[in-house]
């Protein structure tokens, strides 16, 4: 009986495991990983069939049809120097290997992310707007990662006039003091259809980024809104939190919860989901 054709629209689980496969099963033995071990450790570049027999203590056809499988997954290389055939590790490969189990980890999280969804028995789509300004990308890479948990819309702020990295430490960190707004697009977001409202910015000089008040000053039908409001920033919020929830209250925007991710924090599964269920306490369709 011959086995059905598989689906074309396979996820991209089953297509990072069809690459994983070959490589879990080549290195899926005991003497296959000393032989990896021990060209990994070598400086010679001079280690052979003889050598790893000795080293290990098992015969040289054994060893040659190890290395045989290794090769085939581009685990091991081989230099033939005269009459003499030596191995070595192939670095570069294991970088891909480490891509591969990144990108299922990152797979499978977002899958574990999704069920903090279903284990709060709230409907999808979420009625909320997510706003964010981000520099270096890593406030946007923060909050998208929470839209895509949660749903809703998605509403990233530019500056009009890009920032670079000198201006970004000069005159964006001095209008940051200041609480001077940056001109944005788009210049208003229109929160009225919306439950709640997330809005996440950067540390600036320890006070928001200037883009953050003209966010705020451009919200439309957001009195009487909930907020949840967040900051990254590489190791202290300074006043940025207390600044954004006065700014908002100030506008009628209730804020009820907020976070700092600091440093690493943005890397933390463990407190991003902590956050994300934190967001669906704070949502009232």
């Amino acid at each position: 009986m011959t086995e059905p054709p598989r689906s074309e629209s396979c996820p991209e689980e089953c297509r990072i495991a069809k690459k994983m496969a070959p490589v879990f099963k080549a290195l899926g033995d005991y003497n296959r990983l000393c032989i990896v071990y021990l060209l990994a450790l070598d400086e010679t570049g001079r280690l052979g069939v003889g050598d790893l027999a000795r080293r290990l203590g098992i015969s040289q056809p054994a060893v040659s049809q190890h290395l045989k499988i290794l090769k085939s997954e581009g685990i091991v290389e081989s230099e033939r120097i005269g009459f003499h055939v030596f191995f070595s590790f192939n670095r570069s490969r294991l970088t891909e290997i480490a891509g591969l189990f990144h990108g299922m980890q990152e797979l499978v999280q977002s899958r574990c992310d999704k069920q903090i969804i279903l284990e709060k028995r709230i409907e999808n789509p979420l009625n909320i707007l997510f706003i964010c300004f981000s520099y270096s990308g890593t406030t946007r890479t923060l909050m998208s990662g929470f839209h895509a948990v949660c749903g809703g819309d998605f509403v990233e702020v530019k500056t009009r006039k890009q920032y670079g990295t000198f201006t970004a430490y000069t005159t964006g960190c001095i209008r940051s003091r200041k609480e001077e707004p940056d001109p944005v697009t788009p210049v208003s977001i229109d929160a009225s259809g919306y439950s709640l409202l997330v809005i996440g910015v950067p540390v600036w000089a320890w006070k928001p980024a200037p883009a953050l008040y003209s966010i705020i000053s451009g919200l439309i039908g957001s009195e009487g809104k909930k907020a949840v409001i967040c900051t990254t920033c590489c190791s202290h919020p300074g006043d940025c939190l207390s600044i954004m929830r006065k700014k908002l209250e100030d506008c009628g925007v209730q804020v009820v919860d907020e976070e700092a991710f600091l440093g690493n924090d943005v890397f933390d599964h463990e407190k991003k989901n902590e956050f994300v269920s934190r967001i669906l306490e704070a949502y009232v369709p």
